[in-house]
């Protein structure tokens, strides 16, 4: 009998979850009209609160499809944009005034219910009490919450706000900063420097709740959040704050892949499916690739094809040809039809080299840079850098192999964003169809993303200019 209650007890909190997830993804198009029917049977225990983070839902679906489609790392023919489908890809290639025609916002949508997931898990979690027993467990299932809540919020402010500055982020607009799960409250538009202030309280609040070692990759641990808190920080441009929390977390960081050792480069997708068995990885997370960078239409910009050196072992695990033309096969989601948007160790010795550089520690930046091109350049043809390289040529080395090694994770669009602060590193992006040219200026309004309509209709926010 005990063993038949517990199969009917596992049954009974399985249908739960089922039917959540039910809900609201059937509602995703009217996100916002969402009601949650509190005469429903919630979730009462840790296991239950840590099941539902077990959903795809939480842990899949990056908010980093306008970031790809927007940057410089690719383009497409005339003939293969003709033949796009959706307007938000065919409009948001060229960048226009109007995107959606009527569609909505994957990244708003996902990114949105994964933050409803989280403020959920979050209200209920606090009604169980702490005890000795539970302390560990009940920490890493908030630590988790806070941690998807904060680097969600980061991914949408990168699509849909302005470059943060701080001295102007208290009047520049932020995003509603839904931290309950109750969708009846009206939530206008933060200022940018209350967004930016959520973000870190979220992220600063997980590393300290997280366990210090992974259990699974697509788990955050407390490594997870100090590379996103220097992630954070570096966009912000403090420089200092990151270069501390990347520090950090190259304590906790896993092993770097040695690409000549561990990599076939041969194979048709160079990595493994959903990224299995690759060390560097510190938190696993993707994106459904938009068509125009699925495989059958993109091109690799030939800027960032020609940056790769044959001695460079990328050059040959990133890309392929197909029907002459120059593809990325080099993520590690390991699949066509999705992008790595995770976290890795070389990542964070990026950011590192980066912060180091701009602050003046070039022996420490070259050591950084050294590290990393001992696993992705050929072991008899390293990277060379010579000892009179100045400060600029050292930041410019540094900047060049982060766009390399971040190709196609989502990052770029973030980078060009901060780079428009930056007179010597701002530029501006042209596409070319059926001989007109269409440019993403520098200091354009249109390096900020509009809100899809329908959330402008049924919540009243401000819209972004465009």
């Amino acid at each position: 009998m005990k063993k038949f209650n517990l199969i009917i007890h596992r049954w009974s909190r399985i249908f739960f979850l089922i039917s959540l997830v039910f809900v609201i993804t059937s509602c995703m198009k009217e996100f916002l009209d969402i009601k949650r029917n509190k005469s429903q049977v919630i979730p009462k225990t840790l296991e239950d609160y840590y099941s539902l983070l077990e959903n795809q839902l939480i842990t899949g679906f990056s908010v980093h499809q306008l970031s790809l489609l927007g940057s410089d790392e690719y383009y497409i023919n005339s003939q293969q944009w003709k033949s796009l489908v959706s307007p938000v890809f065919k409009n948001g290639y060229m960048w226009a005034d109007e995107i959606f025609e009527g569609e909505s916002s994957q990244d708003w949508n996902r990114g949105y219910e994964k933050i409803l997931y989280a403020n959920f898990i979050l209200e209920g979690v606090q009604d169980i009490v702490e005890s000795p027993a539970n302390r560990e467990f009940r920490n890493e299932i908030v630590g988790i919450a806070q941690f998807i809540r904060g680097y969600t919020l980061f991914n949408l402010a990168q699509i849909f706000c302005e470059q943060y500055d701080p001295q102007s982020a208290n009047l520049a607009l932020g995003l509603p900063l839904r931290v309950t799960s109750n969708i009846n409250n009206h939530y206008p538009r933060a200022t940018l420097q209350e967004t930016y202030e959520q973000i870190l309280s979220d992220l600063e609040t997980a590393s300290l709740l997280l366990p210090d070692k992974m259990s699974l990759y697509t788990r955050p641990y407390r490594g997870s959040a100090l590379a996103m808190l220097a992630n954070v920080y570096l966009q912000m441009g403090n420089f200092e704050q990151s270069l501390e929390r990347a520090n950090e977390a190259m304590n906790f960081a896993p092993k770097i892949v040695n690409y000549s050792e561990e990599v076939d480069t041969t194979l048709t997708y160079t990595f493994p499916l959903y990224g299995k068995g690759i060390s560097e990885i510190m938190y696993f997370d993707q994106v459904g690739a938009p068509s125009p960078l699925l495989f059958t239409n993109i091109n690799v910009d030939s800027v960032l094809y020609r940056g790769f050196g044959d001695n460079d072992i990328r050059k040959h695990a990133f890309f392929g040809i197909n029907s002459g033309r120059i593809i990325f096969k080099g993520s590690y989601s390991g699949t066509p039809v999705g992008f790595f948007t995770g976290l890795t160790t070389p990542e964070v010795l990026l950011v590192s080299a980066e912060c180091k550089a701009r602050l003046g520690d070039s022996n420490g930046a070259i050591k950084d840079i050294r590290l990393l091109s001992e696993n992705r350049y050929s072991i008899d043809d390293q990277l060379v850098i010579g000892s009179s390289i100045t400060q600029k040529e050292l930041i410019e080395l540094v900047l060049s192999e982060r766009w390399k090694e971040l190709a196609f994770r989502g990052r770029r669009w973030s980078d060009l964003k901060r780079f428009q602060k930056d007179p010597a590193l701002a530029k501006s992006i042209k596409r070319t169809l059926d001989g007109q040219d269409y440019v993403l200026a520098e200091q354009s309004a249109k390096w900020v993303w509009p809100i899809p309509p329908d959330v402008i209709s049924l919540s009243g926010i401000i819209q972004n200019a465009r």
